[in-house]
């Protein structure tokens, strides 16, 4: 992995917590009562790349650097994390270094997602489908979805986020990644993989969130052949993934689960 330079002021310490707490009055049937719960922190953060503002997003104000590199990377704006020399985190701004980029500053627009902004790329989503990638068990892939539950701590504490691991053939998570967005959850898993160099394309990604198109496309991005999730795919997403050999997994949730696309990748048997 390349070398990042990592420059934070005082003003980033607060990056290092999720959530707050907060008092509620619960409500439990017949009991009302004062209650001290814990709710999700929320950021909005300025992404620059090579000095040109790229995108301001709302998500949880935790693994920023990851964050960048991740998005970046999966939103087709920088190929090789390897090019990325410096990553300058003030918060609210992150600001990113790279050369060479795919796009100039002056081709970069902005579209609407359903949980929040990405880059549009008016030609859609183009490139080589993906090459065989990776098999696994059934049984690894149940592991998997266990496993994000187990690991959404923040979640459970608050039911406020979304969680996305990378999982590989052995069933070990390799890296995980917690967030108010589920977009920004891929981009932050895939960032931090790349921080700790592990191999993306052999490992398979089980996420929280749903599947249109823009999902799958990060997945894509990053090398990523085999995509879980315990919710719905959209037809979007399920047409993209076919088309570019990728295996979408929706509704995986012990013992079930449907395969929408490429199912020889899991054995079942």
């Amino acid at each position: 992995m390349h070398r990042t330079i990592r420059r934070k002021s005082q003003a980033a310490d607060r990056g290092n917590r999720m959530t707050r707490e907060h008092t509620v009055v619960s409500v439990k049937e017949d009991r009302v009562e004062e209650a001290l719960v814990h709710v999700c922190l929320e950021e909005n953060i300025s992404l620059y790349l090579n000095d040109t503002h790229i995108t301001t997003l709302k998500i949880t104000p935790q693994d920023l650097e990851a964050f960048a590199i991740g998005f970046l990377i999966c939103e087709g704006l920088v190929r090789d994390p390897g090019d990325i020399s410096d990553v300058f985190i003030d918060i609210p701004d992150i600001k990113v270094q790279a050369r060479p980029c795919i796009h100039n500053a002056d081709e970069i627009s902005l579209e609407v997602r359903s949980a929040g902004v990405g880059i549009r790329h008016p030609q859609g989503i183009t490139g080589p489908p993906l090459g065989k990638g990776i098999g696994i068990d059934v049984t690894t892939l149940f592991d998997g979805t266990r496993q994000v539950h187990e690991i959404a701590s923040v979640w459970k504490l608050t039911g406020g986020t979304h969680c996305t691991i990378l999982v590989d053939q052995e069933g070990v998570v390799r890296s995980a990644a917690e967030d108010i967005g589920r977009h920004s959850s891929v981009d932050k898993a895939v960032g931090k993989a790349l921080l700790n160099g592990i191999v993306i394309s052999e490992c398979f990604m089980v996420c929280t969130g749903r599947l249109p198109a823009d999902m799958v496309a990060k997945a894509y991005r990053a090398g990523i052949s085999l995509i879980v999730s315990n919710n719905a795919p959209f037809a979007s997403g399920i047409e993209l993934a076919d088309r570019m050999n990728m295996t979408l997994v929706g509704f995986a949730r012990h013992p079930r689960m449907s395969i929408y696309t490429h199912p020889e990748r899991i054995r079942t048997g």
